[in-house]
């Protein structure tokens, strides 16, 4: 766990050194990087030195872009010229950076900053126990509100069981349909988070490959006899299901404030009839704008206020979301926000790249973007010495596939977002899939065995179901919830 600046009773820290070019503040990734190095030297150096307070460094707004991992390169800039200086110049920069990273954060407008809980009532049915950071058993969704989590992403898939999936295997039925996502929704809500819903229009999971028409709705398609007749009545299936569902979270008091059509839509949704890609597939732009078009039509139908998203993978990739929405906006379609998923192992971007993105994405469209997936590796394996989907963190250094080098890239993917005009927020993608027997990424069909939990080395607790020190990141970051 990284110290705080309360715990150094030697004076103020060092805003930056006298020495070397003007910079940004170190970020809380050079704070790690350097933490690693030489922890002894540091309390010597805040004591030697007498610096103004670096709280005064705290912007509501930076002028500068928010400082990434590439801080790495200060500090040879800062020592190169004097070698004997350099162990208290090192010591130095890690005292700014706790000083950085550790005082409350600007006042702000506030980030919405939570995550994907939707597979915690399977986990729970399973057996899975989390406790909070001291080691006390609890509920992981109360563990998390009262870390500064505020908003529940919650996902829906239609009709999940045996034979709904793809390539023989399929989602547990029971988990994430419209019952599940009612109750998540209201314990969500009971504890004053805001509510992010994600359809998927699947009984499965959905990205670029797979987005199947869930199979009550291919039953009744089967039935009709042209393609046009086909399109037109899934197109009304859309709206109507949208509608339903959103009529059933208005009623028990849980309108989600909002509603993404959608799961990473970057290749269309709906297949066939929604996909793109290929000379021939992209002739089916209007078909898939029609779509989204019913999805928000049902939406506004219920709550003119809920914000309606589309939402794309590759977060940083200016020229994708370019064509995708200019195509969008050509077609008449309408939307509210722009979604965008962010892994570093994905995407082999930085913060700093991705917040670059979103100031030339928000500013084109006029639109605000909300971070739908994040997510980090703290263990570079999973319990089995496997690999998981994350087998890395991108651009960031190996080091940090460790609880703590998770937190720091949080604290710093947080406060770069906070400084960023027009993001909206970040969830964070799984917090809450912990390694338990009995689940895994899918059930296979010929005998009911999960697969293999591919993301347990990237939740926001240990394999134990124990609070990571990354939610320290969220207290920092989001107002606590209050305590009457």
């Amino acid at each position: 766990m990284r110290p705080t600046a309360s715990a150094w009773p030697h004076g103020p820290c060092p805003r930056r050194m006298s020495r070397g070019p003007r910079s940004a503040a170190p970020s809380s990734i050079a704070c790690w990087s350097a933490a690693q190095t030489a922890p002894a030297t540091v309390a010597a150096a805040c004591s030697a030195w007498r610096y103004p307070a670096c709280a005064a460094s705290r912007r509501r707004r930076s002028t500068t872009a928010p400082a990434t991992h590439n801080n790495f390169q200060y500090l040879p800039r800062m020592t190169m010229n004097h070698s004997i200086f350099r162990p208290f110049a090192l010591a130095a920069l890690l005292c700014a950076s706790l000083c950085a990273v550790s005082l409350p954060a600007a006042a702000n407008d506030p980030l919405l900053a939570g995550g994907d809980y939707s597979v915690l009532p399977l986990m729970e049915r399973h057996g899975a126990v989390f406790s909070d950071r001291q080691g006390k058993p609890g509920d992981a969704l109360k563990i998390l509100r009262e870390s500064g989590h505020n908003i529940a992403r919650l996902r829906l898939y239609e009709g999940p069981g045996p034979g709904t999936g793809n390539e023989g295997w399929h989602w547990p039925a029971g988990s994430m349909d419209l019952p599940d996502l009612l109750k998540m929704a209201r314990r969500s809500a009971d504890l004053g988070m805001q509510i992010e819903l994600t359809f998927h229009y699947s009984d499965f999971w959905t990205n670029s490959k797979t987005q199947i028409v869930p199979a009550r709705w291919r039953a009744e398609l089967d039935k009709l006899p042209d393609d046009n007749a086909r399109f037109e009545r899934l197109r009304g299936l859309v709206f109507e299901r949208t509608r339903e569902v959103m009529q059933a979270l208005k009623a028990q008091g849980t309108t989600p404030q909002y509603v993404s059509v959608g799961n990473e839509t970057e290749g269309g949704m709906l297949y066939p009839y929604g996909k793109l890609g290929g000379k021939t597939l992209d002739e089916n732009w209007p078909r898939l704008g029609a779509l989204f078009q019913a999805g928000y039509d049902g939406v506004k139908a219920v709550s003119p206020s809920s914000q309606v998203i589309i939402h794309l993978d590759d977060g940083g990739n200016v020229a994708k979301y370019r064509h995708y929405f200019d195509h969008l906006q050509k077609l008449g379609v309408k939307w509210d926000v722009i979604g965008a998923s962010y892994y570093p192992f994905w995407t082999k971007r930085n913060v700093t790249q991705l917040t670059a993105f979103a100031r030339e994405i928000t500013r084109h469209y006029d639109r605000d973007l909300f971070v739908m997936e994040a997510g980090f590796n703290w263990s570079p394996t999973l319990p089995n010495g496997h690999a998981g989907q994350l087998a890395d963190n991108g651009p960031y250094p190996a080091a940090m596939s460790s609880p703590e080098g998770q937190a720091a890239f949080i604290d710093e993917l947080l406060g770069a977002l906070r400084r960023t005009d027009r993001v909206l927020g970040v969830l964070y993608w799984d917090p809450v899939m912990i390694a338990t027997p009995g689940t895994g990424w899918a059930v296979r069909d010929a005998d009911g065995k999960p697969g293999e939990n591919v993301v347990s080395n990237t939740t926001l607790f240990d394999f134990k179901g124990r609070a990571l020190p990354v939610l320290d990141a969220w207290r920092k970051h989001t107002p606590a919830p209050r305590k009457d």
